[in-house]
């Protein structure tokens, strides 16, 4: 096993139903002066044009992996939340990064954030 890059990082993005908001964030997301390795968003049974606008990004960034749970007919707060998060960890090694982050899809992240947040890690280990 050879070491990930050390500012290889991982977004999981579990989602539902998140399209009024969730173009800001994968703007943001792209927008990053370190963009992730890969990030992958999970789909948790959306109904709305959530699925449409994820297949949009995927299909512009190769980096983009989207996961799509099928509906199970309300938002499962909390345990939903969860069971999708590791359906998005399941696709991949975490081997292949040195950082993972969980982000919400309603937030807009300035241009460094990780750049800024992974800078501070390395300059201090003991913080992450």
């Amino acid at each position: 096993m050879t070491s990930p890059d050390p500012q290889a990082y991982l977004v999981v993005s579990p989602c539902r139903n998140e399209a009024a908001f969730m173009r800001r964030t994968l703007d943001s997301v792209v927008a990053q002066s370190l963009t992730p390795r890969t990030w992958v968003i999970v789909d948790d049974g959306s109904t709305d044009e959530t699925p449409a606008i994820l297949a949009e990004y995927a299909g512009k960034h190769d980096w983009i992996h989207v996961i799509r749970k099928p509906d199970r007919g309300h938002r499962a707060v909390g345990p939903g939340v969860i069971d999708a998060f590791y359906a998005g960890l399941e696709t991949v090694s975490l081997d292949d990064y040195a950082y993972l982050c969980k982000l919400d899809l309603d937030l807009d992240l300035p241009k460094g954030y990780f750049e800024g947040l992974i800078g501070k890690m390395e300059a201090d280990p003991r913080l992450g």
